[in-house]
């Protein structure tokens, strides 16, 4: 049988706390079971499918009779003060998510699988423009074949076969544990006690002790009411700083529309990201700012929910200063983020040159009121070459390319936003990446950066014979003194990182200034 098992949180240790979801009925078992339990069950009302009269006009279909219809069951067992879950059909719509232990599924995995003998991740990186990634490879392999940052990426998901193939030859971790066993009803209470044994493993630290640069916090952690509290002053104050939407999951592709909904309210929009947030909440302002009382629901064509019974908490990804530490929210989860991790994302970005006394780029002041405006000034001050708003169309490259903002005389490549939010510097990061890699890749488009270069800096400047290699510079402009490396958003580092690495496999050297704003 194939069995899909959650673990709930510590702070539900008996069957009695659980309470049932409107729709779902309490079925008793046959006879006893070693082991208490409780399960609901729910038999969808059959409904003809929404697509039916817009076809109907053109087809005969009402004698065929076509239905949609799914159905449900959940069954909570409890083993040693924990309950577990087990779910068949749509069942995990009964199951409020935020009883679920996270990464419970994953730590069994981990604590159990060979791991030379991995099949498939799935990642999240830890940045505010959230990237999620599944890696199938076609033989098991370890964790550094699949091409993850084990200080960027967020391991969510794993499979692969275990050391031991007694009980089951492949196991599937998340919050979740899948895997198919030849067991009877009866033996189930035997196996969850196996689980919660080896999910109180700590042998993945070996191999996989990354995970825990992000430390979930436990439900009845007394910070969480002052982190809710901080959520939902970012709401409130509409952030686009630390506060950004990212799927639970990988989206289903049949999904066309996104609902937004509290009680009567609701608002349906093409993508789901934190401005459709921000619209609902501006349209409705009676909505309770309550994160987890705004559901958020996935729909069809047809208007078939096709998404977990989830509410918008699970969908924000949002980071909170308080008392010193860093905490991030993901998956209505929220996590302490390790200090030796953020120390030691912080100190790589102290690596990066910083050359804001050598170009010492003039003030953004008011007077400049967008980014063209200031790239023209320093231009004219400097007299270089300003490339801002000049479209490139390189072969192979769908769309139009900005390749710099700025090429100096010198070969820097000086790449200028305002540190206004995250998501403008994961654009400015990335600009910069991409035209890296574009000329070296695209020879005729190399071509042309040097024509320009040449034609306003005249036959003395050699764009080929100068020394050294040209360089990709992110000069940032910011109201916050200190360095960069200590003032750029903690979803901005781990992302600057990344686009470094691309800049730097590209030839170019990289570097940070800082304008004064």
């Amino acid at each position: 049988m194939h069995l899909t098992v959650y673990l709930l949180r510590d702070g539900v240790s008996e069957l009695g706390q659980l309470q049932r979801k409107e729709g779902y009925r309490e079925l008793k078992p046959n006879g006893a079971l070693p082991f208490p339990c409780v399960a609901w069950v729910q038999a969808s009302r059959s409904t003809p499918p929404k697509w039916m009269p817009w076809l109907g006009t053109a087809f005969d279909l009402e004698d065929l009779r076509l239905k949609n219809q799914s159905n449900a069951f959940v069954m909570f067992l409890q083993v040693d003060r924990r309950v577990f879950a087990l779910t068949f059909g749509f069942g995990l719509g009964a199951i409020d998510r935020t009883l679920i232990e996270p990464d419970f599924g994953l730590k069994v995995v981990l604590n159990e699988v060979d791991p030379e003998a991995l099949d498939m991740v799935d990642t999240r990186r830890v940045d505010r423009v959230s990237r999620q990634r599944r890696t199938h490879l076609n033989a098991g392999r370890n964790v550094g074949e699949f091409d993850i940052s084990t200080e960027l990426d967020w391991l969510q998901k794993v499979s692969g076969r275990p050391l031991s193939t007694a009980l089951t030859k492949k196991m599937v971790g998340a919050d979740s544990l899948k895997l198919s066993l030849k067991c009877t009803v009866e033996e189930l209470g035997a196996h969850c006690q196996t689980f919660l044994t080896q999910y109180r493993k700590t042998q993945y630290k070996k191999h996989f002790g990354f995970i825990d640069y992000l430390r979930p916090l436990k439900a009845r952690n007394s910070l969480i009411p002052v982190l809710e509290a901080e959520l939902v002053g970012l709401l409130r104050d509409r952030s686009h700083e630390e506060l950004a939407v990212a799927f639970p999951e990988m989206p289903d592709e049949r999904i066309t529309r996104w609902k937004v909904s509290q009680g009567h309210q609701s608002q349906e929009f093409e993508d789901l990201d934190i401005e459709g947030v921000y619209a609902f909440l501006e349209v409705h302002p009676e909505t309770q700012l309550d994160p987890q009382k705004i559901r958020v629901r996935g729909l069809n064509d047809e208007g078939e929910v096709l998404t977990s019974n989830d509410n918008l908490h699970r969908y924000l990804v949002a980071q909170v200063e308080h008392a010193g530490a860093t905490y991030l929210l993901s998956l209505g989860q929220w996590f302490r983020v390790d200090t030796d991790y953020i120390a030691k994302v912080r100190e790589r970005v102290r690596e990066i040159a910083d050359v804001t006394a050598k170009l010492q780029l003039p003030k953004w002041t008011q007077t400049f009121k967008k980014e063209g405006a200031y790239n023209k000034h320093v231009g004219k001050t400097k007299n270089w070459l300003v490339l801002d708003a000049k479209p490139f169309y390189p072969d192979g490259h769908t769309g139009k390319m900005e390749v710099c903002d700025l090429l100096s005389p010198n070969r820097d490549f000086i790449h200028v936003k305002s540190m206004k939010d995250s998501a403008t510097l994961s654009h400015l990061f990335g600009q910069g990446s991409v035209s890296a890699r574009l000329f070296r890749s695209v020879p005729a488009h190399a071509d042309k950066v040097r024509k320009f270069f040449h034609d306003h800096y005249g036959n003395a400047k050699d764009f080929d014979g100068m020394k050294g290699s040209p360089r990709v510079v992110y000069a940032i402009a910011t109201r916050k003194q200190g360095a960069l490396a200590d003032t750029l958003f903690f979803f901005s580092v781990v992302n600057l990182l990344e686009h470094v690495k691309t800049v730097r496999l590209a030839g170019f050297d990289v570097a940070l200034c800082r304008i004064e704003r």
